[in-house]
């Protein structure tokens, strides 16, 4: 090869990293503003969903001091009138026993369940 074909070769390589730069440079822009837009419109959304999260905390805090407030009242009623008190631990009873069943029930179908996966 000779000196005059491998200078060309040198020019030649360097006007196509020369090209490569240029390009790659004009490209880049719009990809760093497209992923920039990307980013802001996540962190947009993040901050939305918190928001959306504080609120739901508000609203159920004011939620369980209200229940809270419910059932000492519901216990001042129940210590004042022995009745009340009765009814009440009837209804434990009868959500307690209904619990037991349901869990009885989900059970036997489980076992069916497992029993006919065996058998196939």
């Amino acid at each position: 090869m000779s000196m005059r074909e491998h200078a060309e070769l040198l020019t030649s390589v360097r006007n196509d990293i020369n090209e490569y730069k240029i390009s790659s440079s004009s490209q880049a822009v719009p990809n760093l503003l497209r992923e920039r837009a990307a980013i802001h419109g996540s962190i947009t959304q993040i901050d939305e969903v918190t928001s959306q999260a504080e609120t739901i905390k508000g609203v159920l805090s004011v939620q369980r001091s209200t229940f809270g407030e419910i059932q000492g009242k519901v216990k001042q009623l129940s210590d004042r009138f022995p009745m009340i008190r009765n009814l009440l631990g009837m209804i434990k009873r009868k959500k307690s026993k209904d619990t037991i069943i349901l869990s009885a029930v989900i059970a036997g179908c489980t076992l069916f369940l497992i029993i006919y996966s065996i058998s196939k």
